[in-house]
């Protein structure tokens, strides 16, 4: 074989074993930085998990607020339907309050007269026919009286 091929293949045997040897030392280098980019993975995956747990419990917990408020915001509704109806109550109320200050007097002569009218014309035949229910009843009883003490007799 010639020298130069046989040169060049022990360059290339040294070349070859100085790499393997630089790799070697190098991967001893590594290995440590290696085990912390492994052990900082881990930590990290595990950091990720507890945030994504925090953040479903918050969730959760925003979820149960906002039915609560949704809630609130249906009693609310329901409230105020019902303060609207009392109000509405209200104000017929003082209409009608109204009404029957401005219209009373009005409405008390009338009844007043009504009931002027009615004494006077019911009030005599009511009286006849009360004396008339008076005697007949004081009859039966005379009656009914005189009877007893004849049969006790």
């Amino acid at each position: 074989m010639e020298s130069g091929y046989l040169i060049s293949l022990i360059i290339l045997g040294v070349a070859l074993i100085f790499l393997i040897g630089s790799g070697i030392y190098a991967m001893k280098k590594m290995k440590p930085t290696l085990k912390n980019i492994q052990k900082t993975q881990t930590n990290v995956e595990d950091q990720i998990e507890h945030f994504n747990n925090e953040a479903d419990v918050m969730q959760k917990k925003v979820d149960l607020i906002m039915k609560r408020v949704d809630n609130t915001k249906e009693v609310a509704q329901v409230n105020l339907e019902r303060m609207n109806e009392l109000s509405d109550y209200a104000s017929s109320l003082s209409h009608s309050l109204l009404y029957l200050k401005e219209n009373g007097p009005d409405y008390s002569k009338g009844i007043a007269k009504n009931a002027y009218t009615e004494v006077k014309t019911d009030g005599p035949r009511l009286a006849k026919t009360f004396k008339r229910a008076f005697s007949k009843t004081i009859e039966k009883q005379k009656q009914r009286h005189q009877n007893n003490t004849s049969h006790s007799l």
